[in-house]
């Protein structure tokens, strides 16, 4: 999930909340999104749809880590050095 900085902080930090309440709902209720999923998916088993939502919802998506930042800030400077990014004077983090 990405920001464009240059938005007011308060924007940033509104849109870091609503992100964050979103994915904790869906920790709490993992079948709320299945019916989306499913009218939206190209393979419509359940088995299917529910590793689809495990790998979106799972312990990296309400906290990186250390291990996440990581690997993170190595895509971002890989990306960099192939100019598929631009260099920029902001921190990839919050």
């Amino acid at each position: 999930i990405v920001i464009d900085r240059t938005l007011p902080a308060e924007i940033i930090e509104k849109v870091n909340r609503v992100l964050k309440r979103s994915i904790e709902y869906a920790f709490k209720n993992p079948d709320s999104s299945q019916e989306y999923i499913l009218n939206h998916a190209q393979e419509m088993s359940n088995k299917v749809v529910a590793q689809h939502i495990q790998l979106y919802v799972n312990e990296f998506s309400l906290d990186l880590g250390e291990q996440g930042r990581k690997a993170i800030e190595t895509l971002f400077k890989l990306a960099q050095e192939q100019k598929i990014v631009p260099n920029t004077k902001f921190p990839i983090f919050l």
